[in-house]
């Protein structure tokens, strides 16, 4: 199957737009464990290993792992395990970085996700460690592959509000976007 047909231009207008963005990383595709590995080899190389990038990486690193356990999204990789698919973006300003995950997910988990997302943005940082405390001594809840701290530890780590969209996607699903800040100041 031949990909779709794209007018060459879209390529400029696409490279100007990003540009624009201050991006300094995109990927969309499926989520291996190994490509976690490497793009997180270039971030690092590309931005150095202070405090921020480190924390920066951690937020990478949950939001790729949050697409290939979770994303409604799938795809068979060349070993054989399926991981999902989704899309990582890292943009930079003078004074921080956004990192931006976008996913499927199950339409019937939309609600819970969205009630789950702002009532951990809506906690004070004391409650969201106290939170993340008491979550860390429960069992993970069913059908999660980690302890279900991720989300928590994301909003724990951005230095701005956290920000997130739930959409339709199609009749199956809905799309799941989640923005973290981290600021560059030590």
């Amino acid at each position: 199957m031949s990909p779709p047909h794209f007018d060459i231009h879209d390529i400029f207008d696409f490279y100007q737009r990003i540009s624009n963005a201050r991006v300094l990383m995109t990927f969309k595709g499926a989520f291996s464990q190994e490509l976690l590995v490497q793009i997180g080899e270039l971030v690092k190389l590309q931005q150095g290993n202070n405090s921020k990038v480190q924390k920066m990486f951690a937020v990478f690193v949950e939001m790729a792992q949050n697409i290939l356990h979770y994303s409604a999204e799938k795809e068979i990789c060349s070993d054989g395990k399926e991981v999902g698919v989704g899309m990582i973006i890292i943009r930079e300003n003078e004074k921080s970085f956004a990192i931006t995950s976008a996913n499927a997910i199950e339409k019937e988990k939309a609600e819970e996700i969205e009630r789950y997302c702002s009532q951990l943005i809506a906690m004070t940082p004391e409650e969201l460690k106290a939170f993340h405390q008491k979550k860390r001594l429960e069992e993970p809840p069913k059908g999660s592959k980690g302890a279900g701290l991720g989300l928590i530890e994301m909003i724990r780590k951005s230095d701005e509000k956290a920000e997130f969209l739930i959409t339709q996607l199609d009749e199956r699903r809905s799309f799941f976007i989640l923005n973290i800040i981290i600021h560059k100041s030590l």
